[in-house]
């Protein structure tokens, strides 16, 4: 298979539904609720992950589909090849602000890394890395491998407000983050969060909690560029579960994982 073929494609249909996307913010959204308030889905949401699909399927018809809103029904497990996609990460951002949210296309292959891509298009910032070959910004290379400590660092979460860590013994620890970091920032949107992790603009992102659709392309290109992602555990993350993760550039990764386990 030709995947740097499929690489330059999958960056194309990236940009364009990074465009749709764009375009579509400055009008007015039919906005609609899954779980709660603040897990929104817009048409857009829907219309940008059924323009990827048609694209992909168009070219790749026996490949598999992971997508948020669940466009295509087959069983991800039928498919060597699955392309992970999130059509609009960060939609309470695209809502609200219309900038901070990405678009994120990753391909697997038996369940290894192929390439990932997440897309900004307010900014027009274009983040990507195939394996093996180095993470990028548009064509600029990404190395992320400061050492740095603790108490220099400037990390991203959202777990301040996460129920489910005030229901648990992580709370304290949340709590004392801040303390013992440079600081903390709260971008709302995982696959931009860590791509800047990637680009060294944070140190470190930490998550209770993600979809492979929220972190496949990301993982992949903080990987390309030199940094480290695992979950809590200190173990590799799957492309095909959900779960905890902590990403950040290679010094501080012990240092974070450290400070988390002991409440663990």
């Amino acid at each position: 298979m030709d995947y740097n073929k499929m690489l330059k494609q999958a960056k194309e249909w990236v940009i364009q539904a990074g465009e749709m996307s764009f375009e579509k913010s400055k009008q007015s959204l039919d906005i609609t609720y899954k779980t709660s308030h603040s897990d929104l889905v817009t048409k857009v949401d829907k219309e940008v992950e059924k323009f990827l699909i048609e694209k992909i399927l168009a070219h790749y018809p026996d490949h598999g589909i992971v997508g948020e809103e669940g466009t295509f029904e087959k069983d991800p497990d039928e498919f060597d090849t699955l392309w992970i996609i999130d059509p609009i990460d960060g939609t309470i951002n695209f809502v609200h602000q219309q900038v901070n949210y990405v678009i994120s296309v990753a391909v697997t292959h038996k369940e290894k890394g192929v390439f990932g891509i997440i897309y900004d298009p307010s900014r027009d910032e274009l983040f990507w890395a195939a394996r093996g070959e180095g993470a990028y910004l548009n064509e600029q290379r990404l190395q992320n491998t400061r050492l740095e400590r603790l108490e220099e660092s400037l990390i991203c979460t959202g777990l301040f407000w996460n129920e489910r860590i005030e229901k648990s013994k992580l709370l304290e620890m949340i709590y004392q983050l801040p303390k013992h970091c440079r600081g903390i920032r709260v971008y709302g949107c995982a696959a931009l969060e860590l791509a800047y992790v990637a680009a060294g603009r944070l140190d470190a992102y930490i998550s209770l909690y993600l979809n492979p659709w929220d972190f496949a392309a990301g993982k992949m290109i903080v990987e390309e560029a030199g940094g480290v992602i695992t979950t809590w555990e200190d173990a590799p993350l799957s492309y095909l579960e959900a779960g905890p993760l902590i990403a950040s550039n290679p010094g501080l990764h012990k240092q974070l994982l450290s400070f988390i386990q002991r409440d663990l």
